[in-house]
């Protein structure tokens, strides 16, 4: 541009200033709930209390606590417990790291418990089902046999003890031919409150 008081002089048109901008990200969804405005809270003043009434009577509906305790309950007692059974009786512990008793798993079937007595000797435990007839001594017998065969010595003894909560019915004449062996015990479970000085 020519400068009209000075016919030589030229002026140049002023530099624009240059200014590094930054691209524009998108926001984020969480970005986006930053900036916006947070809702007033308003304080609510507390609801007023009921004035207390008498104590009514409990109503019908509720029911008288029961105690069932299942098959599994009464073995789950037992294999903390086994000196219930009898005094000196322990879970046997196999060979095999965290090999138990509990619950043994045989060829012809699962022992409930099986133990060792005071004197070493093999104590089979099973807890019948509820119903469980004839069949139940067949089934014992199978199990003894094959703790006699597979891990019991020369000299053990192999007995069982079985648990019944009623006695199944046509089974006297078949636990009379073993009860030199096998042991029927019936079970009961019970609540006992005592009185204590505090």
């Amino acid at each position: 541009m020519r400068d009209t008081a000075n016919p030589t002089a030229y002026s140049l048109p002023p530099v624009p200033k240059l200014v590094k901008e930054e691209p524009k990200v998108p926001e984020t969804k969480t970005e986006a709930a930053k900036n916006q405005p947070r809702p007033s809270v308003r304080k609510t003043e507390p609801a007023e209390r009921p004035t207390p009434t008498a104590r009514s009577a409990p109503s019908a509906s509720k029911t008288t606590p029961t105690f069932d305790l299942s098959t599994d309950g009464i073995l789950d007692l037992l294999i903390d417990r086994p000196e219930m059974i009898e005094p000196g009786l322990r879970v046997h512990t196999g060979r095999e790291a965290g090999a138990s008793g509990a619950r043994f798993a045989t060829s012809v079937g699962r022992i409930d418990l099986l133990a060792r007595d005071a004197a070493s000797g093999w104590v089979i435990v099973l807890v019948a089902e509820s119903g469980q007839g004839k069949d139940l001594v067949g089934d014992l017998l199978q199990l003894m046999g094959w703790v006699r065969k597979h891990l019991s010595a020369e000299e053990q003894e192999v007995r069982a003890v079985v648990l019944v909560d009623e006695v199944p019915e046509g089974l006297e004449y078949a636990a009379a031919a073993i009860s030199d062996t096998v042991e029927f015990r019936r079970y009961r479970v019970g609540l006992t409150l005592e009185k204590i000085d505090v």
